[in-house]
């Protein structure tokens, strides 16, 4: 069964979690001065969302952007990664992320990404996500 019972679900958290982020830490200003954005393609659910020092955009105006950086994977894959149980190198050598764009500006991103996964557990808590 999948983490995320729909897009719904998993689009408001991933905007509550993302404006957050941008607001009440320095990763939008990171993201910006590194020049990164990024486009994910989430899969089971279907969703887009694409994050640059603004925050999160979803759905057309995601899709309407030109992202520096695009990932493919699915949304149990994210909730993991967001967790820190999957490691970003072996996820892309396995494809169970698909990775499109630069790799310095991937290698970049990793550490702001940590910022992501030190506040993602409070956000599984809030909405009742597993954390296994």
């Amino acid at each position: 069964m999948a983490v995320f019972k729909n897009r719904e679900t998993m689009q408001r958290i991933y905007t509550e979690l993302w404006n957050q982020l941008v607001r009440e830490t320095d990763i939008g200003q990171k993201l910006m001065k590194a020049g990164i954005n990024i486009l994910f393609k989430f899969t089971d659910p279907e969703m887009v969302m694409y994050i640059d020092e603004n925050g999160a955009l979803f759905g057309e105006a995601a899709e309407a952007q030109r992202p520096v950086i695009t990932e493919i994977l699915s949304g149990d894959t994210a909730h993991k990664f967001w967790l820190n149980k999957i490691d970003m190198p072996r996820a892309l050598a396995s494809r169970q992320i698909k990775a499109k764009g630069s790799t310095f500006k991937m290698l970049q991103l990793l550490p702001l990404l940590s910022l992501v996964q030190e506040v993602y557990p409070a956000y599984c808590r809030k909405y009742n996500l597993p954390m296994e």
